[in-house]
């Protein structure tokens, strides 16, 4: 018992290095020498903590003056005059800063108030981290080696979709296949590095790989249909003029934003239908295919509700800000159904919901004729997905 959880490890280590260096190979690959966090987009990395508010409308311009101590750089410690800009058309929803509060500052060649140094964001990543931190110690209490491996799959599927998907994408390759490419690595990578290499994790492999090919041609097929040009909000236009050799196909970018979202789904569902089975096969190895079948599309069908559910409200509460302007911006009833930014939202949770139902008896079929095949019993209930 011992040995094979050794064993396990070295595999887990193994696996979680063989997609490092796929990751470091693909950030080469696809980017080269562009780099996107340049000096020139940096506005600036100051951070300071006011000290004192002086006077929260100086000669009514409409500024805040007030002095603060640089927390970090060459100058750490020494205390400058700044500003915040306030907008009265934005009312209260501009938050007037305080003393203790930490910004971050930019710098212009402008001098107003008698400064050039201005606040342009509070400093927030410190109490997201330590909510990701949160996180990370909660998974690790209650998932303990699936925890750890869970947190690391999270961390390459962050740094897959910073470091690599995006600069690809802005590098000019092909949206359509980075994004096909970013799910089916994500998958592999994740099931591969939570579960190490099985039958069940086989199963759910080709269970939500299917699915994703799904929803792939449901979105490729539909955006033809509905005549999708990808001008669904403000963003759009802003990608459309970004400053960049290689211009990007914003119908390319709603085919990646639906397949990408949905795939969480899909790869949870398939993961799901998969350890329900695995248990169902632990107490009745003797299984035969049709009744393993049948068991996987009654446990889909508890599941399938809930899911679509979960993909709806996630794309409404994504861009509930644009929906709520569009809904009370149009006229009429047909306006609204025909508006591209609402037909698009409609057509995510469409196709998501749509590849979770073919996902359902795929990853059924998957699992029985895997482990039919293979005639496996599972030995360790401890090893469930």
């Amino acid at each position: 018992m011992e040995k094979n959880k050794f064993n396990l490890k070295i595999n887990t280590f193994v696996i979680a290095l063989f997609f490092l260096l796929l990751i470091v190979i693909g950030n080469n690959v696809l980017t080269g020498d562009d780099y996107y966090f340049t000096a020139e987009n940096n506005l600036t990395s100051q951070k300071a903590e006011i000290t004192k508010v002086l006077d929260y409308n100086y000669d009514d311009q409409g500024v805040i003056l007030f002095n603060c101590k640089l927390t970090n750089g060459d100058n750490k410690g020494k205390t400058i005059k700044a500003i915040q800009y306030t907008d009265s058309y934005l009312g209260e929803t501009v938050r007037h800063v305080q003393e203790g509060d930490i910004i971050c500052l930019g710098y212009t060649d402008t001098t107003t108030a008698g400064t050039k140094w201005f606040m342009y964001e509070y400093e927030r990543f410190n109490g997201v981290a330590w909510l990701a931190a949160a996180f990370a110690l909660l998974l690790l209490i209650f998932g303990r080696q699936k925890g750890l491996t869970t947190i690391l799959s999270l961390l390459y599927t962050i740094v897959t979709i910073f470091w690599v998907f995006i600069p690809a994408v802005l590098s000019g390759h092909n949206i359509y296949v980075c994004a096909v490419s970013l799910c089916v690595f994500i998958v592999v990578m994740s099931l591969l590095i939570i579960q190490g290499p099985s039958a069940k994790c086989f199963a759910a492999c080709m269970g939500s790989l299917g699915g994703l090919f799904v929803i792939s041609a449901i979105t490729l097929f539909m955006n033809n249909i509905l005549k999708i040009t990808g001008l669904v909000s403000e963003d759009s236009l802003y990608l459309l003029e970004m400053n960049t050799a290689y211009p990007l196909d914003l119908k390319a970018i709603v085919f990646a934003s639906i397949t990408i979202g949905a795939m969480g789904a899909v790869l949870d569902i398939a993961v799901d239908i998969v350890a329900s089975l695995s248990e169902i096969y632990y107490h009745n190895p003797n299984m035969t295919l049709q009744s393993t079948m049948k068991s996987g599309l009654v446990i889909g069908r508890d599941i399938v509700g809930s899911m679509a559910n979960t993909l709806v409200l996630a794309y409404i509460g994504s861009s509930l800000s644009l929906t709520l302007l569009v809904l009370v911006n149009t006229g009429s009833l047909t306006e609204l159904l025909n508006s591209e930014l609402i037909v698009v939202e409609i057509l995510q949770a469409l196709a998501g919901s749509i590849g979770i139902l073919f996902t359902i008896p795929l990853t059924a079929l998957s699992f029985a004729l895997l482990f039919r095949s293979a005639k496996m019993k599972l030995q360790d209930q401890d090893n469930v997905i």
